[in-house]
């Protein structure tokens, strides 16, 4: 005979419904991972849904595509604020959102307040549009380009960013301001 109740306070039998309610509740706000599930749960999860990441899949725990700043942020702050974790202590997926978010695991540490420092915190870096109209880009250009031919990737970040902006490319700005020749046109 079965009971109906456990001593323990769960359910003598689960169903998929029960197991994914479960899920919820336990990561609802939060980041726990794999090791810190109760161990009844982990084995529910694998039995139900295959695992425990496909389970909080399904609990709508994890969202796909969903992640801007603000939340990563604070996801940040809720994974490291208790204890120091290494880098390679950080999911695969997350220090990839940390480097595309902020540049570096150590600056999204810091921009969520783990890390204490003085410096200011920027979100972005400076704003090129509008900093210069066409005509004085193409002074700045020419002027830059005129003692030799430069490679794109020997150009200056905010010069190779204007050119991109007022041109499409870094070859139709050298275009537009006489760098470049047809070399059909040359007369013997």
């Amino acid at each position: 005979m079965v009971a109906e109740q456990s001593r323990i306070g769960r359910p003598a039998r689960w169903a998929k419904e029960d197991v994914l309610r479960s899920v919820y509740h336990l990561c609802k706000g939060r980041y726990v991972k794999a090791r810190d599930f109760p161990s009844y749960l982990y084995k529910l999860c694998n039995k139900f849904c295959g695992g425990v990441r496909s389970a909080k899949w399904e609990a709508k725990v994890i969202h796909g595509r969903s992640w801007d700043y603000e939340k990563f942020i604070k996801w940040v702050a809720q994974f490291a604020k208790k204890k120091y974790r290494e880098d390679k202590d950080w999911p695969a997926r997350m220090r990839t959102m940390a480097k595309r978010f902020c540049g570096s695991i150590r600056k999204a540490k810091w921009e969520a307040g783990v890390i204490h420092d003085p410096r200011t915190k920027k979100r972005r870096r400076v704003d090129l549009n509008g900093l210069w109209s066409k005509k004085r880009f193409i002074e700045v250009f020419r002027e830059h380009c005129r003692y030799g031919y430069h490679k794109p990737g020997q150009l200056p970040g905010y010069l190779r960013a204007q050119a991109v902006r007022h041109f499409g490319t870094v070859r139709a700005a050298k275009w537009e301001t006489g760098l470049l020749r047809d070399p059909r046109n040359k007369k013997r």
